[in-house]
């Protein structure tokens, strides 16, 4: 491992604290280019111009929301069309911020210029790797589809409990496996920032790492997930049980900080498996 990996704690923590933000402020940027269409569709409506603005949308009951779908549907259909290929887009640009954030984890000393330029140099290897993921994902999926379906004829004559459990815990395989193969690109991620290799030899690393350490690999990175799923779980606790009732500008203070907590505190768990991925792929050097 190189030594340049090996500073003090607090420098560690500092760097760390410095990629969370950079993935937090690009998150949010693309987050709001995302729902700025919905916004402009709503606001068409003419279902929030009265004096409270759209908090009559947050108030109990829903009825002005399901007004808003009934009156605004020609609106929303295109809003979400283009919030979804905005959202596609955003997923792409993405990648820039993720190239920076290991750029930084790697190497903290250098200048912000050559960081930007090296990750612009990276970016068409993270996006075949990316493209290599999905498709490696969807083929998983597709097969646990093809293998739920094969087991209803043997488990037609079977107990019912076995027939309702078996296909949740296939797909909840197919889902584990798809992560998995999440967790080896983001160490062929690493490959290609430590090195800036290719793509089909930064993915062949990471298998290598896989497969001589698939315990550190896999237990490193599903804590990870667990951290970033247990933040977004409590939020929303918390807006169920603590926040104020009603529309007022404190509940909706409360549920956009408490989603922005979340949001950071789950971007925080994705920075500590993106400095261990870092040192797995190293350490195969």
């Amino acid at each position: 491992m190189s030594d340049d990996r090996e500073p003090g704690r607090f420098a560690r923590l500092s760097t760390a604290g410095a990629a969370c933000m950079l993935l937090w402020i690009f998150r949010v940027l693309f987050g709001l280019l995302v729902g700025y269409p919905v916004v402009l569709a709503i606001q068409a409506s003419g279902v929030t111009a009265g004096p409270e603005g759209d908090r009559v949308l947050f108030q109990p009951g829903s009825l002005l929301l399901l007004e808003l779908l009934r009156i605004g549907a020609p609106w929303l259909a295109s809003a979400l069309r283009a919030a979804l290929l905005l959202a596609a887009l955003s997923a792409v640009l993405e990648l820039l911020p993720l190239a920076l954030a290991l750029d930084l984890l790697w190497l903290p000393g250098r200048p912000l210029g050559e960081r930007a330029g090296r990750a612009l140099r990276l970016f068409p290897g993270f996006l075949a790797l990316s493209g290599i993921a999905l498709l490696a994902q969807a083929a998983l999926l597709l097969a646990t589809s093809l293998l739920v379906a094969a087991f209803k004829p043997v488990l037609s004559s079977s107990d019912e409990r076995l027939q309702s459990m078996l296909p949740i815990a296939l797909f909840g395989l197919g889902l584990l496996s798809c992560v998995g193969v999440g967790c080896v690109l983001d160490v062929a991620r690493a490959a290609l920032v430590q090195r800036e290799r290719g793509p089909r030899e930064a993915l062949s690393h990471a298998l290598v790492c896989f497969r001589e350490q698939p315990a550190s690999l896999l237990l490193g990175a599903y804590p990870s997930i667990a951290g970033g799923a247990f933040g977004y779980l409590s939020a929303a606790w918390l807006l169920t049980h603590l926040a104020p009732n009603g529309a007022s500008n404190a509940s909706l203070a409360l549920g956009f900080a408490a989603h922005q907590l979340a949001v950071l505190f789950a971007i925080a768990w994705r920075v500590r498996w993106l400095d261990l991925a870092l040192d797995l792929s190293a350490d195969r050097y």
